[in-house]
Order: structure tokens, then C-alpha cells, then sequence
């Protein structure tokens, strides 16, 4: 893939049925924007409620962000059971000190496999589109990344959603990516 953003460095790329899936290593980051988590650890986080506190930001406010035209939709927990889900709104910064009523979430350093989310990647794993709701996560950690030699990594990780290039005609983004944590399995 020919997107590159600041904060990851390209550690290899691999294809499946299709589908072309990028290893790259993630310096560590700042996510800025809305952040809420789920009562329990079993339950799911008002989505709704943090979307709607991510728009009524005045985003420009923000210091330091690093990508005008890239938003995030982060999944925090949702490989372990051990913690509630929380889900985030926002994007990339270079400082944590932002203005009152922004949410911060530092993320270390990590590897992930990410693969572009879209009608043609879905048809060449076998499934629906996705619309919307909890990213496919398993399409990375259980279809595509056992055939390379990994599997999901930290569970404390997050898994995200990275959307590029609004347009406000179409209310859609131009890209969307999946990013899932992995780390190289073991062998047998």
C-alpha cells in the first residue's frame, strides 16, 4: 500500500486471496479526541454518546495534530476480557497536553498487519461487507496473519480503524484501513 503515515515504518507486505496486507511498526503515538469504555467487561461502550461528544470538538483546537485529513475510530481492549471495551474518536497529535473536554490515549509502540477495509477485501475473505459496528478484527488475526507466521499480539493493544481524505459531498472517506496487533508465532 502506498499510504505511510508518520508514526510507522514498513516491516514487510504479503497477499492472500487478494488481499494485500502491510506489516508495519508503530513508533509510540497520541490519539486526541473522545474516549468512553463500557460499564462491565462483558458489555459494549455508548457509541453514540462518544461520536457525538467527538463532533461537537472544535477540532481545530487541538495542539499538535499530525494528519488533517486522517480520523480514527480506536477499539481499546477488545481482544481481552479482562478489561472493559472502550472505543475512541479521534487522531494522531504529537503532545498530550490538549485543551479541556479533549480525551488523550497514549498507545506504545507496536506492530501491527492492516489490510484496507472495503467491499473487495470483505468478497475475498468470504464475507459481507462491513458496515460499520466492531471492525473485523478476526479477518487479520484469524484468516490472513496465521498464513505469514502470526497471530493477534499484546491484548492491551488497541485495534483501529484509520479513515483518510473526507469528503464532505459523498460523507464518506476516500480509505479506510484495519490495523490489528500481532507479533510472530511461535513455532511448533
Amino acid at each position: 500500500m502506498a499510504i505511510q503515515h508518520p508514526q510507522e515504518t514498513f516491516a514487510g507486505a504479503f497477499s492472500d486471496r487478494g488481499v494485500a496486507v502491510d506489516l508495519v511498526d508503530w513508533s509510540e503515538t497520541i490519539w486526541c479526541g473522545k474516549i468512553g469504555y463500557a460499564a462491565d467487561n462483558t458489555g459494549e461502550p455508548d457509541v453514540g454518546e462518544i461520536m457525538d461528544g467527538f463532533q461537537r470538538l472544535d477540532r481545530s483546537q487541538a495542539a499538535g495534530r499530525l494528519e488533517a485529513d486522517w480520523d480514527v475510530c480506536m477499539s481499546v481492549h477488545y481482544l481481552s476480557a479482562e478489561r472493559p471495551n472502550g472505543v475512541m474518536f479521534g487522531f494522531l497529535v504529537s503532545t498530550e497536553r490538549q485543551p479541556n473536554g479533549f480525551d488523550v490515549y497514549r498507545a506504545p509502540a507496536a506492530r501491527y498487519a492492516r489490510i484496507r477495509i472495503c467491499d473487495e477485501t470483505a468478497r475475498a475473505l468470504g464475507h459481507e461487507p462491513w458496515r460499520g459496528g466492531i471492525p473485523p478484527y478476526e479477518w487479520i488475526g484469524e484468516q490472513l496473519a496465521p498464513t505469514f507466521g502470526y497471530r493477534y499480539g499484546d491484548v492491551a493493544l488497541p485495534i483501529f480503524e484509520y479513515y483518510g481524505f473526507y469528503c464532505p459531498e459523498r460523507r464518506a472517506h476516500d480509505f479506510c484501513y484495519l490495523y490489528v496487533p500481532v507479533s510472530k508465532a511461535e513455532a511448533c
